[in-house]
């Protein structure tokens, strides 16, 4: 039997993670594999989620428009500039629906989100690998891919899966050296994790520049991802069209409810911020202590290359998963021999790195 013709372009979307081996599924204890926060979400978030579970029954009618406006007073920012949707994955696949023809090209980071080349697939457009540098985008790589077919440039920044990152210099001259028919979208899903000096709020960047997006999450630092609600800052008309495509209710009453108390709520994040900081100090050091590489991050995961010669990276996580340790792998060859582990509660890392140490001793 026949079925009716999709575009041609999402035949060729392939999973950019591994999926986990289900013969272990059913005794992971540590799941640092999806950059989670392992401290979860405040008491009064919860509090919300409960309370607001009580009327799941109903649409949440002019949530979306309510807490972009309370974001906006938050940090001090244009409310007509922002938008808030089903996660920032709903949002940059909007954008791309919104400014992608087949046909056009879509400029990202070669070693950079994986996923960043589906939202062109998904609307037959081209997707665009730029070289980096030692797993961090290279201003001037992505300045020379740019041609008259380049429609938008997708950058995380951090990264993910690498932890990297550019300066707010550099993403300016980026910024200042596109065609004004080129978005720039700014992925900042780590942002509130940075500390790095060099780094600029993407948000006055977006004042600066009427081609440029940023994108947030709730799913981080606030520990709300399984709500999925992220939001989007952008010049006025840019974020008319974003609107334009959402679904009638593009947030769900949960996520209001709980997005509104979690914004409030700076001390929280700065807590997180610290824990996170801490604890991948103190993992990062004791993978420097067995000889491994971690790549410098400013999020809450890190990235670390293992010796094939050693004891392979596809060895390491079998071994950790057997122990009960959830950590993820990517497909593409460039991170063969790589492994991201997220930082989660301190006493699951000292956990991870005695396992670790025993992997790589040989140890049972």
């Amino acid at each position: 039997m026949k079925v009716p013709l999709s575009r041609p372009g999402l035949l060729q979307i392939r999973p950019h993670m591994f999926a986990m081996n289900r013969r272990f599924a059913h005794f992971t204890r540590i799941n640092i594999s999806s950059n989670e926060n392992a401290l979860g979400p405040s008491s009064l978030v919860q509090q919300a989620a409960r309370k607001a579970a009580m009327s799941m029954e109903r649409y949440a009618e002019g949530a979306e428009t309510a807490l972009s406006e309370l974001i906006a007073k938050t940090y001090d920012l244009k409310a007509e500039g922002v938008v808030c949707g089903h996660g920032s994955d709903d949002l940059l696949s909007r954008l791309a629906r919104a400014y992608l023809r087949p046909g056009d090209e879509l400029i990202c980071s070669g070693n950079g989100y994986q996923k960043f080349p589906n939202y062109a697939y998904a609307n037959d457009a081209v997707p665009i690998r730029a070289a980096d540098k030692e797993f961090t985008a290279a201003v001037d790589e992505i300045l020379n891919c740019i041609s008259d077919r380049t429609r938008i440039i997708m950058l995380a920044n951090p990264d993910n899966p690498t932890g990297t990152w550019l300066s707010g210099a550099e993403i300016r001259n980026l910024a200042d050296n596109l065609p004004s028919e080129v978005l720039l979208i700014l992925d900042s899903a780590y942002y509130e994790y940075v500390y790095s000096d060099d780094f600029e709020n993407p948000e006055r960047v977006v004042q600066d520049f009427s081609n440029v997006v940023m994108t947030r999450t709730f799913s981080k630092i606030y520990g709300m991802a399984g709500l999925r609600l992220g939001w989007m800052y952008a010049h006025p008309e840019i974020v008319d069209l974003v609107r334009r495509i959402g679904n009638t209710f593009p947030i769900s009453n949960i996520a209001y409810e709980c997005g509104q108390v979690a914004i409030r709520e700076f001390e929280n994040r700065q807590f997180v911020r610290n824990y996170n900081r801490r604890v991948k100090k103190q993992f990062t050091d004791s993978l420097s202590e067995m000889g491994l590489h971690a790549y410098p991050s400013q999020t809450n995961f890190v990235l670390v290359r293992f010796d094939r010669n050693r004891v392979p990276a596809a060895q390491v996580f079998e071994g950790l998963l057997k122990q009960g340790i959830l950590t993820r792998r990517m497909v593409a060859d460039s991170f063969a021999d790589c492994i991201r582990f997220t930082i989660g509660l301190e006493s699951e890392m000292l956990q991870v790195e005695k396992s670790l140490r025993n992997i790589l001793s040989g140890s049972r």
